[in-house]
């Protein structure tokens, strides 16, 4: 990716003592104000600070797999930037699947293949989920369809990790579902305050039939939001993602949204039920443009997107790909490969689709080349197959109702491995993120754990010092969290430092303290062959004894 100069250049200032080894060298250059007593906001209680700097000069160079990193990599330089195709192994292997029959949503680990929690998804269930939707932390917004109670219509956000999730009673431990039995949620209560990793849940229009959905690719806690599209209504409604609160409420006539996929400018594209597609666009203040009439989908059912900017839908007997630039669609016939009813359908890195057929199980098409070619299916695995998804290890999966089953696919030979999930499973969406991440704009995240005070000694950590280049069309957003041990810290809950371009360094930490600091350095571009540059991060300590 090229950096497309000029460039908004952050300053990595002066650091106030010599850069140190982990563990931290206290000695300071002479002369160095930091250096100097009487001045609490330069100089620490406990005495002098020390830094410790990651990055091609500093004392340890830039790791871009370290701690969990995702979707960046090195430059020739040796700095961290954006890799669009790079957000595979590392992402959190899980699976969302809605089984809207009970009224709960399943998560899978891909790797292992165990449900590792379950969830009610609406106080006192029976509220039929069925879309499902995974943002760039891994948290699962579900949309509640209620199709027999029009007063349950819904959606309800569920953290992917437990450093998301919120110790409501305060017992120093987060309770929630670690396997296929859910905690309970009581009718009646707004929020469950028996499973802490539920964090929102809002009840929409009744009777609106939520039958869509899709995270944004935003970065910080105020930039990111989530679409539900309301079928009866023919809207789509914008939440923030942080709160669930409704930002805006969008008619998208004469479509019914039935699917949408956010394509790599943001913009949100709706596969109508009554036949038309049409499009959000976003940068443009949310003007909607609907295509129908001879424009209108040929193989209308599930919808996705590629990282070209394309969209697909697939239905009947047929995939089809649309041009935005042209307004044209392409057309492949999949009849004679014994394609029935297509329905869910997924694009990998590889602008490979995967199409889940009612009857046959799974179909992959190449659509790398000028034209969409097709290449082989699964065996029948069974029968009422819903949706389809690509995992983080570039594996396709299809969701069978009949078995109350996700199958993984193994995309050489086209084998599957079943994992039972709860009764009715029916999902569509991008119930991995997967999506989000491989047709939306580029994004990734660094992370590196910075080592403090050892011994008897406490630490405060007192700011963060870096250098980057944020060129136009891009944002960096830059979050901590401590602990006093490895253990601790994988659940200790992230607080948002800065944003970049608006925030410039050095970020102050006020309060932080413990052994280790974990910082997060994530990277978004609106533009696939633009990336943010970080040099150099630098994070300063002073050491208390006593």
């Amino acid at each position: 990716m090229k950096s497309n100069l000029p460039l908004l250049v952050l300053s990595l200032l002066p650091l106030a003592c010599n850069p140190a080894n982990l563990g931290g060298e206290t000695s300071c250059e002479s002369g160095d104000p930091a250096c100097e007593s009487g001045d609490p906001n330069k100089l620490p209680p406990g005495g002098p600070g020390a830094y410790d700097k990651v990055g091609p000069t500093g004392n340890t160079p830039f790791d871009p797999t370290e701690d969990g990193s995702s979707g960046v990599k090195l430059d020739k330089d040796g700095n961290i930037v954006l890799d669009p195709k790079g957000f595979g192994s590392t992402q959190s292997p899980i699976l969302w699947v809605a089984n809207s029959a009970e009224g709960t949503v399943s998560k899978i680990d891909t790797r292992t293949l165990t449900e590792v929690g379950r969830y009610f998804t609406h106080p006192g269930g029976k509220a039929d989920p069925s879309r499902t939707t995974v943002g760039l932390s891994g948290d699962v917004v579900v949309a509640n369809r209620s199709a027999s109670d029009a007063s349950r219509a819904s959606a309800v956000r569920i953290a992917g990790d437990k450093s998301q999730c919120i110790d409501r009673n305060g017992n120093g431990k987060i309770d929630t579902s670690e396997n296929a039995t859910p905690l309970g949620w009581a009718e009646g209560q707004p929020n469950n305050p028996t499973d802490e990793c539920i964090l929102w849940f809002t009840k929409l229009t009744p009777g609106s039939l939520p039958r869509a959905a899709g995270f944004n690719a935003g970065l910080g806690e105020t930039d990111t939001v989530v679409y539900v599209g309301l079928y009866s209504t023919r809207e789509v409604v914008r939440l923030n993602a942080k709160t669930g609160a409704v930002m805006k409420t969008i008619s998208v006539t004469p479509a019914m949204p039935y699917g949408l996929v956010l394509d790599k400018n943001g913009d949100v594209w709706v596969r109508g039920a009554e036949g038309s597609l049409a499009v959000i666009q976003v940068n443009q203040g949310d003007q909607v443009k609907v295509y129908n009439g001879a424009k209108a989908p040929p193989c209308p059912y599930g919808i996705a997107a590629d990282s070209a900017g394309r969209i697909y839908t697939a239905g009947g007997s047929c995939v089809s790909r649309f041009d935005p630039k042209t307004e044209t669609w392409e057309k492949l016939d999949l009849q004679p490969q014994g394609m029935q009813s297509g329905r869910g359908l997924a694009i990998d890195s590889k602008t490979g689709i995967w199409i889940a057929d009612t009857s046959t199980g799974l179909f992959h098409v190449d659509g790398a080349g000028a034209q969409m070619v097709y290449k082989g299916k699964t065996a029948n695995v069974s029968s009422n197959n819903v949706g389809a998804a690509v995992d983080f290890d570039n594996n396709p999966w299809v969701i069978s109702q009949a078995n109350s089953a996700a199958y993984k696919v193994d995309p050489s030979n086209y084998s599957t491995k079943q994992v039972s999930v709860g009764s009715g499973p029916y999902t569509y969406s991008d119930m991995t993120g997967y999506q989000l991440r491989n047709a939306g704009a580029p994004s990734g995240f660094w992370r590196h754990t910075f080592l403090g005070c050892m011994g008897a000694s406490q630490t405060r950590w007192l700011e963060l010092v870096y250098m980057l280049q944020a060129p136009a069309g891009t944002q960096v957003t830059i979050r901590v969290r401590s602990a006093n041990d490895k253990t601790s810290l994988l659940s200790a809950p992230w607080t948002e430092m800065a944003k970049i371009p608006s925030d410039v360094s050095p970020v102050k930490l006020p309060g932080i303290s413990g052994s280790l600091l974990q910082v997060e350095v994530g990277m978004k571009s609106s533009v696939r062959d633009v990336t943010p540059i970080l040099s150099g991060l630098s994070a300063g300590y002073s050491c208390v004894f006593g």
